[in-house]
C-alpha cells in the first residue's frame, strides 16, 4: 500500500483533514525528509513551535506526530505531512545523506571546541529564544530525563510564546490562523502542566497578571481562552483576589459579572457578592440571578418579590423573572396566578410550543377564549418573526387557508408548509411561484435567472403531479422563452428544464 490522498481523508476528522490543508497549503511542512519507507518533517503550529511528524508510506496507520492531539483520527500536522508527499515526491530529501552531511559539517565546526565551550554554546542557543529552549525541553522529555525544575521551566516557555501571540493580536486586532491555532496549543499544553504541579505562587501571579493584563485591553479576539487559562492557574484566594483586582479595572458589566461570580462561586464570600448584586440591579437579568441565589438558599419568599420587581422594573429582557414566578405559583398550584404567567411568557417571547402550554393549563371553560385571544395577539403585532409562530398554529387547527394568506401577503416564507399548500391550494400556489420567477427575470442576470429556473421547477411539479397537465407546464415556459427571445442567457437557463 502506497500513501494517498484518499488514506488521509479517510484517517483523519473532517475537521482535521481541512486543518491540515490550510496547512500544507500555507507551507508550514519545513524540512521534508525520506528515510527508508517512513516519512518525516517538522510542521508549525505546535506548542514547541514545531511538532515533529512521520508516517510509513507504506503502511500510513504507522504514524506519530508529537503534538497532543487525541480527540479521534489522525492530527493535521499529519495530514499536512501526508499531503504534502503526495503532491511533491522530490522535495524530500534522503536522510542519511542529509545526517551524514549535516554530522560532518558539525563535526568541522565543533573540533576545536572543549566540552565547556559546548555547553556554553548550546547555553546561548537555548536562552536566545522560547522556541528553541521549548525544543531541547521537548527533546529532554523524549529521553525520559524531566526534573519538576524543569517541567516549570518548560511551562515558562510556553507562557511566554502563548503570550507574545496574545500581545501581537491586541496590537493588530486578530493575527494568523496558524498563530491562533498556536495560541491555543499552547495553553492546552499550559494547563496539563498547572494541573500536574505544584506552581509556585510567584508563578502563578506572573501568568495572572500578564494574561489579564491582555485580557482587558480585549482586541484580540482570544478573550475566552485567555481568561480560561487565568482560572486554570488560580489555586487560592490570593490568586482569586489578583484576578479580581484586575476585573475592576474594568468598566464592562460583563467584567463586574465576573466579580461577582467569582466572590459567590471561587471564595463562597456571599456577603461581597450580594453588596455588588445589590449594587447592580437594573436589567431583568440582573434581578433573575438573585432571585436564583435568594431561592438556592431556601429563601424562597424573597426570590419571589426579587423576581416581581425584575418583572416590573427590570430593563431590557424581563422573560426569565416571568418564568420563575411561573414556575413558583405551578409548584403553589396556583391556578389564576399560574396562567397569567404563562400568558404573560407567551406574550413576551411567543412561541407555538408555548402557546400549547397555555392551553394545556386551561381549564376547558377558558380555552376557546385564552385560544382567541393569544392568536390575535400575533395577528396584531408588529414583529414579523411571529408570523411563523402564527402558521404553526393555523396548522395545528387544520386552518390552512390562514397560512395560505400569509403566504400570499409575504408574511411567511412557504417552505415548512410547502407540500401541504401545493396539495390543497396548487392554483394559487402557481400564482405565488410565478410572481417569485418573474421577480428573478426582472433582475436581468444569469444567477437571476438560475435562481428563477429552479423555482419555475417548482411549477412543473405542480402541473404535471398535481394537476397532471404537461400542456400547461409547457405553454408556461413557451411564455417566458417568448417574451424575452433576446436575452440568451435567460433562453439558455430557462431550456434546461423545459
Amino acid at each position: 500500500m502506497s500513501l494517498s490522498i484518499e488514506d488521509l481523508e479517510k484517517m483523519a476528522a473532517e475537521q482535521s483533514f481541512q486543518k491540515g490543508i490550510n496547512y500544507y497549503q500555507m507551507n508550514l511542512v519545513n524540512n521534508p525528509l525520506i528515510d527508508g519507507n517512513t516519512i518525516k518533517a517538522e510542521v508549525s503550529g505546535s506548542s514547541f513551535s514545531l511538532y515533529d511528524v512521520e508516517i510509513n508510506i507504506d503502511d500510513p496507520s504507522s504514524n506519530h506526530c508529537s503534538c497532543p492531539y487525541d480527540w479521534g483520527g489522525i492530527c493535521k500536522h499529519l495530514v499536512a505531512l501526508g499531503l504534502y508527499w503526495c503532491n511533491d515526491k522530490e522535495a524530500f530529501r534522503k536522510v542519511k545523506k542529509e545526517k551524514a552531511k549535516l554530522k560532518n559539517e558539525l563535526d568541522r565546526l565543533f573540533k576545536s571546541l572543549t566540552r565547556e565551550e559546548l555547553t556554553e554554546l548550546l547555553g546561548e542557543f537555548v536562552y536566545e529564544n522560547d522556541n528553541s529552549k521549548s525544543k531541547v525541553l521537548n527533546f529532554i522529555q523524549d529521553k525520559g530525563k524531566m526534573s519538576n525544575e524543569l517541567y516549570l521551566e518548560k511551562l515558562k516557555s510556553l507562557k511566554n510564546q502563548a503570550f507574545a501571540i496574545l500581545m501581537e493580536f491586541n496590537q493588530y486586532g486578530g493575527g494568523p490562523i496558524n498563530e491562533e491555532n498556536n495560541f491555543f496549543e499552547f495553553i492546552n499544553e499550559m494547563e496539563k502542566l498547572i494541573n500536574k504541579l505544584d506552581i509556585p505562587s510567584s508563578l502563578r501571579h506572573e501568568i495572572i497578571n500578564e494574561f489579564m493584563g491582555e485580557y482587558l485591553i480585549g482586541n484580540s479576539g482570544l478573550d475566552d481562552p485567555t481568561l480560561d487559562i487565568v482560572y486554570s492557574t488560580a489555586r487560592n484566594k490570593d490568586d482569586w483576589e489578583l484576578i479580581i483586582q484586575h476585573l475592576k479595572k474594568s468598566g464592562s458589566r460583563y467584567d463586574q459579572e465576573l466579580i461577582m461570580k467569582i466572590y459567590l462561586n471561587k471564595l463562597h464570600n456571599e456577603e461581597k457578592y450580594l453588596k455588588l448584586r445589590k449594587k447592580q440591579l437594573k436589567y431583568g437579568m440582573d434581578y433573575y440571578k438573585l432571585a436564583c441565589y435568594y431561592q438556592d438558599i431556601d429563601q424562597e419568599e424573597k426570590a419571589v418579590q426579587i423576581a416581581l420587581k425584575g418583572e416590573k422594573e427590570g430593563e431590557g429582557r424581563i422573560i426569565d423573572n416571568i418564568t420563575f414566578l411561573k414556575k413558583y405559583y405551578q409548584k403553589q398550584n396556583n391556578y389564576q396566578k399560574t396562567l397569567e404567567y404563562l400568558i404573560k411568557e407567551y406574550k413576551e417571547s411567543p412561541s407555538f410550543e408555548k402557546y400549547l402550554s397555555v392551553l394545556d393549563n386551561c381549564k376547558k371553560d377558558d380555552k376557546k377564549q385564552i385560544k382567541n385571544d393569544l392568536i390575535s395577539y400575533l395577528k396584531e403585532s408588529k414583529y414579523s418573526r411571529y408570523n411563523n409562530e402564527l402558521a404553526l398554529i393555523y396548522e395545528s387547527q387544520k386552518n390552512y387557508e390562514e397560512i395560505l394568506k400569509l403566504v400570499m401577503a409575504n408574511k411567511i416564507y412557504p417552505d415548512n408548509f410547502s407540500e401541504l399548500l401545493i396539495n390543497k391550494f396548487p392554483h394559487e400556489m402557481i400564482d405565488y411561484y410565478s410572481q417569485k420567477v418573474q421577480g428573478y427575470i426582472n433582475n436581468k442576470n444569469r444567477s437571476s435567472y438560475q435562481s428563477g429556473a429552479q423555482i419555475a421547477l417548482i411549477i412543473k411539479e405542480i402541473y404535471t403531479k398535481i394537476l397532471k397537465s404537461s400542456s400547461k407546464w409547457e405553454d408556461y415556459i413557451q411564455n417566458i422563452l417568448e417574451k424575452y427571445p433576446r436575452h440568451p442567457a435567460l433562453q439558455e437557463e430557462f431550456k434546461k428544464i423545459f
